[in-house]
């Protein structure tokens, strides 16, 4: 893959930015797709494992006929729980219950709408879901994909039978390529073992994150680990903290813009995960914006990434924050108090610590919020306020009963992320207070607020223009102000600024441009040199 630079390259700063590009290129996997992150739909986010043949032809027509195919959607993704066993020769067959005319007529009712086809599997023995695995039939199932018309296959990450991601993963990529069919090979390892770090060579785009829930502790803890691995996303192989939740009615309007305007900005696969046959036209509108989704598919490739934080210093009692584990610095934001008499764990601001998303069979995701203990008709009766701090320094959830528990991506990354999870006995779930200071840890780190900042996001695009979003994790509306010299630009150079949301050019600025953001909002404006 080549590229031209239209234009002279006005400074040795752009043309650093092309070498970066053409790096990247080298490194990534080579395949003929994904120079530019996929977007397109998946069933797993809103259908789970409800999904038939009937279903997924719906879904597709849908697809069509809203507009988002148009808007470059064409990505259709048929995820966990299509399949049933093998047969005699080891081809994998569909379940006939849900999909009884087998796959490949699925296949090809999808690309008969101008839709790409794309196909969920499993680097292990069974799916997640316990449907058959493709671990030790790779080439087979790799084989039987192509001969179906496969476009693109999610590739998950359960029942590994105890055998690094490292030696999974390689042999599906090759088995795909033997098969002589371009077939975009998404990574779906969960970030477990930093795949940002090893995988340019061998997918197209990888999960750095654990699985997002349709709320705003979520989204934004997906972003901020996915920020982690910035510079290793590029042409070919890119970062992916998992699928978009727009539509899915778990976050407010401006909390779905923010989403998905960061998303497209770290250069994220856009994988829808709504129901398409119901959508309104507010999000329609937010999901189709074609200066927006520009953003996504510039051809420079190079991820947007937090360039400027500034801590805001009004606390809301009511408000949901990040909880996760950092470098214990004895501040207020890692001050704990446990009451044995309520089971709560309360931080210096009065409230409490929980399992946010506890409405969902598998939540894990943690943060604090308003204390809500002891009032009534209140969300999973409070249970999810009140913890257990065994002696062992093991520390249960008393909803679930499952146990607190700082994610390890690989040996060199321990933490930051803390959630709920099954319950191990292993070192990364113990934890202990620190009479001393108040703070709560574990594995040389500290339980630790995350401060609501307002946050500057920027990254470069071609013809020397940049992307910026002004993001507004307070309460409260807020002035943000982006700096040149934060985004590594001269502050005496012009830009002419274009706000893409509302498709408007806002003037030509020198040095800066501030703007108010609404709470949990963003403003995404295009810099253009003068």
């Amino acid at each position: 893959y080549q590229r031209r630079v239209r234009g002279t390259m006005k400074s040795l700063h752009v043309y650093i930015l092309y070498l970066i590009v053409l790096c990247s290129l080298s490194l990534a996997l080579n395949n003929g797709v994904g120079l530019t992150p996929a977007l397109g739909w998946n069933t797993w986010n809103h259908f789970g494992c409800e999904i038939n043949e009937e279903l997924a032809r719906q879904c597709a027509d849908a697809i069509v006929s809203s507009g988002l195919l148009a808007a470059g959607y064409d990505y259709f993704t048929l995820d966990d729980c299509w399949q049933s066993y093998r047969d005699a020769s080891g081809v994998i067959v569909a379940d006939p219950n849900t999909f009884p005319n087998g796959i490949k007529p699925l296949v090809d009712y999808v690309h008969s709408k101008g839709l790409k086809f794309g196909l969920y599997s499993d680097a292990g023995l069974k799916t997640c879901q316990g449907r058959p695995g493709s671990l030790g039939y790779e080439d087979i199932d790799a084989r039987t994909y192509a001969s179906w018309g496969v476009d693109m296959l999610r590739y998950d990450n359960c029942n590994d039978n105890n055998i690094p991601p490292q030696q999974r993963y390689p042999i599906m990529r090759d088995a795909l390529n033997r098969t002589g069919r371009p077939i975009y090979f998404q990574m779906c390892e969960w970030g477990l073992d930093s795949p940002a770090e090893w995988a340019e060579p061998i997918a197209n785009s990888w999960r750095t994150t654990s699985d997002i829930s349709d709320n705003w502790i979520s989204m934004i803890s997906n972003l901020d680990w996915n920020n982690w691995f910035a510079k290793k996303a590029g042409p070919g192989g890119w970062n992916d903290p998992d699928n978009v939740e727009v539509g899915n009615g778990g976050m407010t309007f401006n909390e779905y813009q923010s989403h998905f305007s960061l998303w497209v900005a770290v250069k994220a696969p856009l994988m829808l995960g709504h129901d398409p046959r119901y959508v309104d036209p507010y999000t329609l509108a937010l999901l189709t914006n074609p200066e927006v989704i520009s953003v996504n598919k510039d051809h420079l490739g190079i991820q947007a990434k937090k360039v400027a934080s500034y801590s805001y210093n009004i606390t809301n009692p009511k408000g949901n924050s990040v909880v996760w584990m950092t470098e214990c610095i004895s501040s207020l934001n890692q001050q704990w108090k446990w009451n044995p008499d309520d089971m709560s764990i309360r931080s210096s601001d009065g409230r409490c610590f929980e399992l946010y998303d506890c409405w969902e069979p598998n939540g894990g995701t943690v943060s604090v919020s308003e204390c809500t203990l002891g009032k009534s008709n209140q969300q999973c009766n409070s249970l999810n306020q009140q913890w257990n701090f065994e002696d062992t320094g093991i520390v249960k959830n008393a909803l679930n009963t499952k146990c607190l528990d700082i994610t390890i991506y690989g040996p060199d990354f321990v933490g930051p992320t803390l959630e709920v999870f099954d319950c191990l006995g292993n070192p990364n779930q113990k934890f202990y207070v620190n009479r001393t200071d108040n703070s709560i840890r574990s594995n040389g780190l500290c339980m630790t607020v995350m401060p609501d900042n307002l946050e500057v996001w920027a990254g470069p695009l071609i013809q020397n223009s940049y992307v910026v979003i002004l993001f507004n994790r307070a309460e409260v509306d807020a002035q943000i102000t982006a700096k040149w010299s934060d985004i590594g630009l001269n502050p005496s150079t012009s830009y002419k600024v274009r706000d893409l949301w509302q498709r408007k050019d806002l003037g030509t600025f020198i040095g800066q441009f501030s703007s108010s953001v609404s709470s949990h909002g963003v403003v995404m404006v295009k810099l253009t040199p003068v």
